[in-house]
């Protein structure tokens, strides 16, 4: 591990390695050239927690104490994982998808009035995801430092 790629761990959001599952009908950025990188691609909360099928949502869809504390056990074997490799001295590196309700590092999406509604309107606003928030969490409660971006 003498190399700087070798020395850096990419902690990646779900969606840039499995585009199926990404939100139907949507297009996400384009995928990542991984060879010869060391990798943990992160679950995707809203596939396991929404299924395959789920509706357009927003952040604030997502703001609520259960999918909270289902993002917090989602990610602790990771952040276990995570904080073995920092403490053997890797760089840690986490890349989100912008606009993402659960997995933006800098773009997010709020809005989408809830109800019965027939045009879905929403805006992108800075910040993170809720996923990406707990992660922050977590991984600073540790005193795990990291860099993370939307890629």
């Amino acid at each position: 591990m003498n190399d700087e790629a070798g020395r850096e761990i990419l902690v990646i959001a779900h969606c840039l390695m499995n585009v199926i599952s990404r939100l139907q009908g949507i297009r996400g950025p384009p995928m990542l050239d991984l060879k010869g990188k060391n990798v943990i691609q992160l679950p995707c909360p809203e596939t396991i927690y929404l299924g395959l099928d789920r509706r357009e949502i927003t952040r604030d869809q997502l703001e609520h104490p259960h999918y909270r504390r289902f993002c917090r056990e989602l990610f602790e074997p990771f952040a276990d994982m995570i904080e073995q490799f920092y403490d053997k001295g890797l760089k840690i590196r986490i890349l989100g998808v912008p606009k993402s309700p659960s997995c933006a590092a800098d773009v997010t999406t709020i809005g989408g009035k809830g109800g019965k509604v027939t045009d879905f309107k929403h805006e992108h606003i800075p910040g993170k995801g809720v996923f990406f928030e707990e992660i922050e969490a977590e991984l600073m409660r540790r005193n795990v430092l990291y860099s993370m971006e939307d890629s």
